[in-house]
């Protein structure tokens, strides 16, 4: 766990680094030129498979990080190969690549593909606690004459459910999924 956590920081620190020379060569740039991102950073609720808190930071023109924290749930598929619902406080950090795919009048839309790490506890019939990483996708609106944006997305992922099976402490692996639909204020 340790090496994912120095992985991910790794990470973050190298698009910090991009986002940098990104803003050197748009000083450096003539004036006039507009970026490519809407907003820099934004906040809000999401939904679908949960509910929590949600906030966005784009760290460089295609690059942004997604933090969640909240009381979701998903379905997971244990290892036996039977679905139950599955509860709990639940931490999920994203990393994706976002780049724009349509612009209308009032609406840009872009796509954004990445990855995640999740972390809390949960209540699968027996309680305990959930690591797991895992893919995802979808797409983020941001309204142009409003502070709103809107994501819809897809997080397909494996994880491990560390906890009391009833006989003793014990480990599940499972497949987790959420679809979610978020409301942010960009700013």
């Amino acid at each position: 766990m340790k090496k994912i956590f120095t992985i991910l920081l790794a990470a973050i620190v190298a698009v910090g680094s991009v986002n940098a020379a990104d803003n050197k060569k748009a000083s450096n740039a003539k004036s006039g030129s507009k970026s490519d991102k809407e907003y820099t950073h934004s906040i809000g609720v999401v939904a679908g498979s949960g509910i929590g808190i949600q906030y966005k930071k784009m760290v460089s023109a295609h690059f942004t990080i997604i933090e969640e924290f909240g009381y979701l749930g998903s379905f997971a598929a244990a290892g036996d190969g039977f679905s139950v619902p599955t509860i709990g406080a639940v931490n999920d950090l994203v990393l994706a690549y976002q780049a724009k795919c349509a612009e209308g009048k009032g609406i840009r839309l872009d796509y954004f593909v990445g990855g995640q790490l999740k972390g809390g506890y949960v209540d699968m019939g027996a309680a305990g606690g959930i690591i797991g990483a895992g893919a995802a996708a979808g797409i983020d609106a941001k309204m142009k004459n409003a502070p709103i944006a809107f994501s819809f997305d897809f997080r397909p992922g494996y994880g491990c459910l560390l906890g009391n099976n009833g006989t003793g402490v014990g480990a599940f692996h499972v497949f987790d999924w959420t679809i979610n639909l978020g409301v942010r204020y960009t700013f």
